[in-house]
């Protein structure tokens, strides 16, 4: 490996490699490459020499390529592990001379010292092509099937896997290594059964692009740079002057490509009517998955390594692993044209400093991969809520022709006086067969849909359970913490005069026992939302929910400078539903304002507004239940704040609005958002049909029209 990464410092386009007799003692290994070379003054001088290495002082070679090689230290060893050396070299700076230089180990070491033994160098009639060719005979100890195994995948993964973007090239001979090109690891063959394929450019003046596309290479949506920024996740990054198209302002050129796989065997069939072979594409992700990057033509370690997620792909999918890539699942390149050298190697050539240049370049693939997962979970959340539709209207119409069909027997048995000895209609009889078939048939396709928000509604179960068993649990040291600090605080006075406790204990006795109770509050809250008889079917008042969700969260709001204010007018109108339906809407309506309100660009002024209102559409009693807050608003594109996962905050689940979505859905409501409301933040609003058998009083008819 150190002779292979001296060719490419040397400039070198190829590099061969021979293993002759090599696993076993006595075999030899040759390197040859078509670099620079060595005139006979680097040869003795500086080749030879330890730790003598231009390489400290001028990490790019004259062909602008980064080194790769360390100190002058690795090559020597490389040389000792046969007894014998012979190195044949021809210098690009002087090719009417050829040198070759013989080294005996067994000699050097038999020696009193070192000088004793003179090198044997030689100059001859140019016969070769320019660069050098390393000859190590006579190996020490031969190398093993795991040795040559490890060697050929090191070898891989200095160039490759995407050999076709590098400018250096390692040749072997297969019959010792088994494989005829090692550097052609990622192929079409292998990236065919990729399901995705995300690509993206950063231009050198920050402009960016990136496109997604399906496994018939059908493109399924582009991004722009605002939407590239809101996908950010927490959207911490710096933001340009409104309407810039420009983010980043130190990061070189680059092309970005990522194949991610549905390692499912079902999913290929289901998309290719074919069987994808996914034992070996798992034991291929397993070999050169993840992202690697790619500097003047050659990989760069350790970006992509083994164990190496410099992306955090893998962190992120940990989050939430719906549409997520990750190491195991996905191979991909950061291919970066350089020519100013703005991204700058680190001392010991792993990878690069963190400067600035290298932040935005990583920003930008990080950014590009979690757009990608956004898009994935909207169109797969755009497919399944046509698919809901398709699959409702499909078992209405065989359940309205079951129904007819019924009736249709129905009347032949009832004009054959209800006996079956009579002449029923065989045809009458089969289509009831087959419409029953039918209905059942659609009514297993619907539990089939409804399988994936089962298991979604599932885990919400599970974290609802903890957080329960959590809140009773710490109502109890919550309210011992609170009496001990009474105690504390009776004892002190007990020794203490008052105006000293007043004065330097009871501020700090006082914080603790509003700890304490926010977090008696905290315990309440779960406990209060999982009553059993709030879960029983009924005719709801919004209003008294409103109010009574508002109770709960006041403490909660208070403590973060959260000023509510509310204005209901709905007072007497019901909605057919669960109670604990209704407040779960409200709670994660709060609970997302309160995540605006409280980010760094949340504003001072942290206020919320809850408002309902009635009113008439096409002769049907509705109510419009809207929460405004005066945060930031909505940066993201409407239509995704609603699915599944889609998140800015870290560490959040995604799945609070979803619940919403989902909830109002049952109610046959519908809801819908604006970027910004009266107070300057976001307002999202929920529309609900008013229950007609509970309905009373006045209908508000002079707010009829729908806003």
């Amino acid at each position: 490996m150190e002779l292979v990464r001296n060719a490419y410092d040397a400039d070198a386009t190829e590099c061969g490699i021979e293993l002759i007799n090599a696993t076993r003692p006595g075999g030899s290994i040759i390197v040859t490459d078509d670099g620079d070379g060595m005139t006979g003054a680097q040869l003795t001088s500086d080749f030879l020499l330890i730790g003598s290495s231009e390489k400290s002082s001028s990490p790019f070679t004259s062909r602008n390529r980064r080194r790769v090689g360390e100190k002058g230290l690795g090559r020597l060893a490389a040389l000792r592990l046969g007894r014998r050396v012979k190195v044949t070299t021809r210098a690009r700076a002087s090719t009417d001379v050829q040198h070759e230089l013989y080294i005996d180990w067994d000699e050097l070491d038999s020696a009193h010292a070192v000088e004793d033994v003179p090198l044997e160098l030689r100059e001859v009639a140019p016969h070769g092509r320019v660069g050098t060719r390393i000859e190590i005979h006579d190996l020490r100890v031969g190398l093993s099937d795991v040795d040559v195994e490890r060697l050929s995948r090191s070898l891989m993964l200095l160039t490759g896997p995407f050999q076709s973007e590098s400018t250096f090239k390692i040749l072997w001979n297969s019959s010792a290594f088994g494989h005829e090109d090692l550097a052609a690891s990622v192929t079409q063959e292998h990236l065919q059964w990729a399901e995705f394929h995300l690509s993206g450019k950063l231009g050198a003046d920050g402009t960016q692009s990136v496109e997604l596309r399906d496994h018939k290479a059908n493109l399924l949506a582009t991004a722009t740079a605002s939407e590239l920024r809101a996908a950010a996740v927490g959207d911490r990054r710096r933001r340009p002057p409104v309407g810039a198209n420009q983010l980043f302002s130190s990061a070189p050129a680059a092309q970005f490509d990522l194949w991610m796989f549905n390692l499912n065997p079902k999913n290929s069939v289901a998309l290719r009517n074919s069987m994808q072979p996914t034992p070996e594409i798992k034991s291929w992700l397993s070999d050169v998955g993840g992202v690697h990057l790619y500097h003047h033509g050659l990989r760069v370690q350790p970006y992509g390594d083994p164990g190496d997620d410099w992306l955090n792909i893998n962190v992120r999918r940990a989050v939430l692993s719906e549409f997520r890539p990750y190491t195991n699942n996905s191979v991909g390149c950061l291919v970066v044209s350089d020519p100013e050298n703005r991204l700058q190697p680190k001392t010991d050539r792993s990878g690069f400093v963190h400067n600035a240049a290298f932040g935005e370049l990583r920003e930008f693939a990080v950014s590009a991969v979690e757009w990608a997962s956004q898009r994935r979970r909207q169109l797969r959340e755009r497919e399944r809520q046509v698919q809901r539709t398709r699959t409702k209207a499909q078992s209405a119409d065989a359940e309205a022709e079951f129904t007819r069909a019924r009736e249709d027997m129905e009347e032949q048995l009832a004009d054959d006086q209800g006996r079956l000895g009579g002449d029923i209609d065989r045809e009458a009889v089969q289509r009831v067969l087959t419409t029953s078939q039918r209905l059942a048939d659609q009514r297993l396709r619907e539990i089939q849909d409804l399988h994936a928000e089962l298991l979604l509604y599932r885990a919400l179960a599970t974290v609802g359970t903890s957080t329960a068993v959590f809140a009773h649990e710490a109502q109890q040291p919550a309210a011992r913490i609170v009496q001990e600090a009474r105690t504390v605080d009776r004892r002190l006075r007990q020794d203490v005069d008052a105006s000293t406790v007043d004065g330097r204990y009871k501020p700090s006795l006082n914080s603790i026992m509003d700890g304490a109770h926010t977090l008696q509050i905290f315990a309440q809250l779960p406990l209060n939302l999982l009553v059993r008889k709030k879960r029983d079917l009924k005719d709801v008042d919004i209003d008294e929910v409103c109010l009574t969700t508002l109770r709960l969260f006041h403490n909660f709001l208070s403590d973060r400078g959260i000023h509510v204010t509310h204005d209901l007018e709905c007072q007497g109108l019901h909605v057919r539903t669960y109670e604990a339906a209704i407040e779960s809407i409200i709670a994660n309506l709060l609970v997302n304002s309160v995540h605006a309100l409280t980010r760094p660009d949340g504003g001072e002024a942290r206020r919320v507004h809850l408002a309902t209102q009635s009113f008439v559409e096409e002769e049907a009693l509705w109510i419009r239940l809207t929460v405004d807050d005066s945060g930031p608003g909505i940066r993201a594109p409407l239509e995704e704040i609603w699915v599944p996962g889609y998140t800015t905050r870290d560490g959040g689940t995604g799945l609070g609005l979803t619940i919403v979505r989902d909830s109002v859905s049952d109610m046959t409501g519908r809801q819908n958002a604006l970027k910004n409301g009266p107070l300057g933040g976001a307002r999202l609003l929920i529309e609900l049909p008013v229950s007609t058998t509970a309905a009373t009083g006045d209908s508000n008819d002079g707010q009829g029209e729908r806003a």
